[in-house]
């Protein structure tokens, strides 16, 4: 998941070049959300240790 969401902000990176500012914003916006969506759902997740 993680690869996917640094190729969309790649996908982004190369739209914003290109000169299409909406489209870059979007996908910008897009990447960040799941990124956050992503980081919280790994944040809750319980870490189990052996001893």
């Amino acid at each position: 998941m993680t690869a996917l969401i640094l190729l969309l902000m790649g996908v982004a990176m190369v739209v914003a070049v290109r000169g299409q500012r909406g489209i870059a914003i979007g996908l910008f916006g897009v990447s960040f959300v799941l990124a956050a969506l992503w980081l919280n759902y790994h944040i809750v997740d319980v870490l189990n240790l052996s001893l």
